[in-house]
């Protein structure tokens, strides 16, 4: 008998994981089917299932020279550059994020400084405050500086973005090290700059490798920064909002630019999946 409950329960437990797991693939399935249909099919309805796939709209994303000469319309995409606009941001992010955010969050772990713990969660404010809050007065401060449309100013702004997380988990990757082991070091004549970065930083690595990946996912996906501060210099994420022209029934090519846009951020979780998992958990248990 309790050997039924366990196995109905098992069962239960199995079809409830089965029925999220439905509801959060569906609109990716969704999206890819888009991207592989005609405009003719997207709009029909009852929608259909069965359809012959076709590359058009993947080429029409990227087909530069040619634009204008489909049926979808007059808007020149030219997907690659906010791609590379993206790649560009998000990496230079991550660096910057690092080398700011990793002495800081060592102090913030390490040093007893006045206040310490109201200037940790000071930083961790601008994590979860409004985006809209930071960007409208930086906005005419980026245009006065020659800051706006830049990739040094993308960059900057982004850290409102990625540098707080840095903070907070370097922070707690650190306290989760034992202080014996710099303070060993320390006692065998280790100067406080080799404790680090022959010691703690080796300890960090698995952790870092995670932060990286995590922070650098929350800059590509991040809109609103791009959308206000940048032109030229867009990220992907903008570039797809000029797919929405009303004028225009570009939701192939939008469904397209979505899958290439999936596609980076897919890679990286499949590859650095292990690292992933390290990063949000190292610290966690004491």
């Amino acid at each position: 008998m309790r050997l039924k409950r366990t196995t109905s329960a098992n069962l239960i437990l199995n079809l409830l994981v089965g029925i999220c797991a439905l509801i959060l693939a569906f609109p990716l399935i969704w999206i890819v089917m888009m991207s592989l249909k005609q405009q003719a099919e997207v709009m029909t309805w009852p929608p259909t299932f069965l359809f012959s796939p076709t590359l058009e709209n993947f080429r029409v994303l990227f087909d530069v020279a040619q634009a204008g000469a489909t049926s979808y319309g007059t808007i020149k995409v030219d997907f690659l550059t906010p791609i590379s606009n993206s790649v560009v941001i998000a990496l230079g992010s991550v660096i910057v994020s690092l080398i700011v955010g990793l002495p800081a969050g060592y102090v913030l772990a390490r040093r007893d400084i006045p206040l310490k713990e109201d200037i940790a969660f000071f930083i961790l404010g601008f994590r979860f405050a409004p985006a809209l809050l930071v960007v409208i007065p930086l906005f005419s401060v980026f245009q006065t500086i020659g800051l706006y449309d830049t990739y040094i100013g993308m960059i900057w702004v982004y850290q409102v973005v990625t540098l707080p997380m840095i903070v907070w988990l370097s922070r707690s990757y650190i306290e989760d090290i034992p202080k014996d082991i710099e303070e060993a070091a320390a006692m065998d004549g280790a100067k406080p700059v080799r404790v680090v970065l022959h010691i703690v930083l080796p300890l960090l690595k698995p952790g870092l490798i995670g932060a990286s990946l995590l922070i650098f996912l929350l800059a590509w996906h991040n809109f609103a920064l791009g959308l206000i501060l940048s032109s030229t210099k867009a990220p992907v994420t903008v570039a797809l909002l000029k797919l929405l022209n009303p004028g225009v029934q570009f939701y192939p090519v939008m469904a397209a630019g979505l899958v290439v846009t999936m596609i980076i951020p897919v890679i990286l979780i499949v590859i650095g999946q292990r690292h992933l998992e390290r990063g949000l958990t190292f610290g966690a248990v004491k």
